[in-house]
């Protein structure tokens, strides 16, 4: 499900994002800078990374939340300006043997999101962190009054779920020690993309410090060390 954004309409540098999507795979996650006249320029620029990126002789469904670039792209409709720039986008699919499709959905999901932060990123010149590299989506599930937490970790072509429980005596808090074990998870030079972490766990991840008991303080503080040592990341994502 490609995404694309520029975050300023000005002249100048823009940038494009999108997050590619193909079954049985971790989510793909791609950005640049180019010279874009406006928004839209930069917009359809992801478009064309998109049918560049997916692979040939297949649909491909393009989610955005252009209206501009929907009407360009399926109705030949729009700017004079980009008719040239959309035309290369079609012939580029039709080389390719893409039946392609673009669609509208909000700004609100979490795939655009993430497209648009890539996108602004870039603008910026600043390259999203574990971009490149090997990377896992941690979800972190806890209900209340269970007596456990449920950390899955899916990789590609791979999936492994642990049943983390709560020790009343330890120093951690739960939804740390839920984290904690995510980590234990992760592989050297991984990125963890971790969803539903607790903004306890997040605080103390990223400051070890603020743990009000010693024991918790150095619990993290040696899981921190641990995971730097090998090259692991933590990517907090809500």
């Amino acid at each position: 499900m490609p995404g694309e954004a520029l975050d300023s309409g000005q002249l100048g540098v823009g940038g494009w994002g999108l997050v590619l999507l193909r079954p049985g795979e971790l989510p793909a996650r791609y950005q640049g800078q180019l010279d874009a006249p406006d928004n839209n320029a930069a917009e359809l620029r992801a478009v064309l990374e998109a049918v560049r990126l997916a692979p040939e002789g297949e649909g491909l469904n393009v989610f955005t939340d252009n209206q501009a670039v929907i009407a360009l792209l399926s109705r030949g409709r729009g700017p004079a300006l980009l008719a040239e720039q959309a035309r290369e986008v079609l012939d580029e699919a039709q080389a390719r043997g893409q039946r392609l499709r673009v669609a509208y959905v909000p700004r609100t999901r979490r795939h655009m999101l993430s497209a648009h932060d890539l996108a602004n990123d870039a603008r910026r010149g600043q390259v999203a962190p574990g971009l490149s590299g090997p990377h896992a989506e941690v979800l972190i599930e806890q209900r209340a009054g269970s007596p456990e937490a449920r950390v899955t970790l899916r990789r590609a072509r791979e999936r492994v779920t642990a049943h983390v429980p709560f020790d009343p005596l330890s120093e951690l808090p739960p939804s740390v020690h839920a984290l904690l074990a995510a980590v234990q998870l992760a592989q050297p030079h991984e990125t963890l993309r971790v969803r539903r972490a607790s903004k306890v766990a997040q605080a103390l991840w990223l400051k070890p410090e603020r743990a009000l008991r010693p024991g918790a303080q150095s619990q993290v503080t040696q899981a921190r060390a641990e995971a730097d040592a090998l090259g692991i990341l933590v990517e907090f994502q809500g």
